[in-house]
């Protein structure tokens, strides 16, 4: 009997000690999402955990892996390679602050932590308009991800067109013609929509700058980008963090970013009250609208009614 016991304390000490963690978790209420991208990722990405915490929202979980001007060719490479070729920024459920790994990681590291509930993925902008450089990587892309991650949803990344005057040197593609690019990347995200099923959210931050760049708050030299095709550090960023909130955590939590205090004191236009305002209606409308240019109305309205409680990026 003694021997019988031993058997099975052993026998549960076994299953307890090596069986995967993962295998063993439940839901937890966490939403976690990754993000495979380059530094137009960064751009949208980088003030969503300062917003997340000013919102109060503790069950959210970001990790984002970057390269710049990565494409979606170079992300099937770097894959294909096992290259350790990602910069990696992880912000973890409850503290809301990014966190930069010492050592750049592989794409299987990121899709091995566990499971992410939404992958975000997205074209280099330089290519962002000309479908040919879509496939098949896009395809290739979306197939090692279900197969790592089937349980995840995906979702694709809408990325803006540059400012008037950007001197990018990819700008001649488009005849350095903004609106000739904006037009040419929504003609890639409807097409993107017929032959990939798999993504079911489109993040469309492109068409919200462009409706942002049509409205009052747009009195920069650079079209809200700090250099003629980044996010400037003030509107621009925290234009994009409402939207990628909006467009992924509203939809689990219930809750709008609409009325938020988070502010930004850097970057060519600070966002303040008013600013935010066009920023927070811009994003909400997006959602519904996500392929067009739009009026942004209600402005002044949101704004008499924020708190003075404001938390600020500097």
């Amino acid at each position: 009997m003694k021997n019988l016991l031993k058997n099975i304390l052993s026998i549960v000490l076994v299953v307890v000690l090596y069986t995967p963690a993962a295998s063993a978790q439940t839901d937890d209420g966490v939403l976690r999402i990754l993000a495979i991208g380059n530094s137009f990722s960064d751009d949208a990405t980088e003030y969503l955990p300062a917003l997340l915490e000013n919102l109060d929202v503790k069950n959210v979980e970001i990790a984002r892996l970057y390269v710049g001007g990565c494409s979606l060719k170079r992300h099937m490479e770097f894959y294909d390679n096992k290259e350790a070729a990602y910069t990696f920024y992880h912000s973890a459920a409850g503290e809301n602050k990014w966190k930069k790994y010492e050592k750049p990681v592989t794409m299987q590291y990121a899709l091995q932590m566990g499971k992410w509930d939404i992958i975000t993925m997205q074209q280099a902008s330089h290519d962002s308009g000309q479908y040919e450089s879509y496939q098949p990587h896009l395809q290739r892309l979306i197939d090692v991800v279900k197969q790592a991650q089937p349980q995840a949803r995906l979702a694709w990344h809408m990325t803006w067109s540059y400012s008037t005057n950007s001197t990018h040197g990819s700008f001649p593609r488009y005849d350095k013609d903004q609106m000739k690019m904006y037009n040419a990347i929504c003609n890639c995200v409807e097409q993107l929509k017929a032959d990939a099923d798999e993504i079911d959210i489109i993040i469309p931050s492109g068409s919200m700058i462009q409706s942002l760049r049509a409205s009052a708050v747009n009195n920069t030299p650079f079209d809200l980008t700090r250099d003629g095709y980044h996010m400037g550090h003030g509107i621009g960023r925290y234009a994009v963090a409402c939207l990628w909130y909006e467009a992924l955590v509203k939809p689990y939590t219930n809750r709008s970013m609409k009325g938020n205090t988070l502010r930004v004191s850097k970057g060519l236009v600070a966002v303040s009250d008013i600013v935010a305002a066009y920023c927070q209606i811009a994003a909400e409308t997006a959602v519904r609208k996500p392929m067009e240019i739009f009026p942004i109305k209600g402005a002044e309205k949101l704004a008499s009614k924020f708190s003075d409680n404001i938390d600020i990026i500097q």
